[in-house]
């Protein structure tokens, strides 16, 4: 089974007060099985650019760019053709329905759904309008 881990997943293991239940969880997951989304990414650096202080902004950007982006060096999932396809089918039933979703959430749920991967994450209402494998740690 492979996994795609939330930024809510990613955000703990640099909590000042972590869920050990959740890195306890990701832990005991085969590594090679564990994947991010390259919307995660851009969703952590955002976090990061908000941050007022120097320092830790200096902190996390080299915990993202030193540890995070190493250890998943070969397991970020990018943004391809056959996810944007799904994704347009998936977004205007959605709009149809009237329950449209944020696009970041909307795309790693197309994400999930196309590359066959079980989401872990905390806000499974989020992606409730998906047939989605879901997993919340907490």
């Amino acid at each position: 089974m492979k996994y795609l881990l939330d930024t809510n997943i990613i955000s703990e293991f640099i909590s000042k007060q972590p869920n050990e239940k959740v890195l306890e969880f990701i832990n005991s997951l085969d590594e090679n099985d564990i994947y991010l989304s390259v919307i995660t990414i851009g969703e952590i650096k955002f976090g990061i650019e908000k941050v007022k202080s120097q320092t830790k902004k200096d902190t996390l950007s080299k915990w993202l760019y030193n540890n995070l982006l190493e250890r998943f060096e070969n397991r970020i999932v990018m943004i391809d053709t056959d996810i944007m396809l799904k994704w347009g089918k998936v977004n205007q039933y959605l709009q149809s329905v009237g329950k449209p979703m944020p696009i970041m959430d909307s795309l790693i749920a197309s994400s999930c759904l196309t590359k066959e991967f079980t989401l872990i994450t905390r806000n499974e209402k989020d992606f409730y309008h998906f047939e989605l494998k879901i997993i919340n740690p907490f």
